[in-house]
């Protein structure tokens, strides 16, 4: 299995509400998705400094499953149009579980 996991941080033209926006359209696709095993998201919870201000947390059962999910349509669509605009900065990292 691949455990992946994306944190973003926003840049200042952010609007407000939009977490919750983009929490729910993640949500939505990845409720599609075949081959997942594990899947969250949100905002940040505010209990420490310096943290990221959105995350996404998602284990597949394959890296073929998680390639699936990387380079579908909506996966991209939900990247250009919900998150593109507004990122200022994003790490990922995977590791097998």
């Amino acid at each position: 299995m691949l455990h992946h996991i994306v944190l973003f941080t926003w840049n200042d033209s952010v609007p407000a509400g939009h977490a919750e926006f983009a929490q729910k359209e993640l949500q939505a696709y990845a409720a599609t998705l075949n081959g997942l095993v594990s899947y969250h998201c949100g905002p940040n919870a505010g209990h420490t400094q310096g943290a990221a201000d959105f995350a996404v947390s998602a284990i597949f059962e394959s890296v073929e499953d998680w390639h699936a999910y990387d380079t579908a349509d909506e996966h991209n669509r939900i990247r250009r149009e919900v998150f593109g605009p507004y990122v200022g900065e994003r790490k990922v990292i995977q590791f097998n579980v």
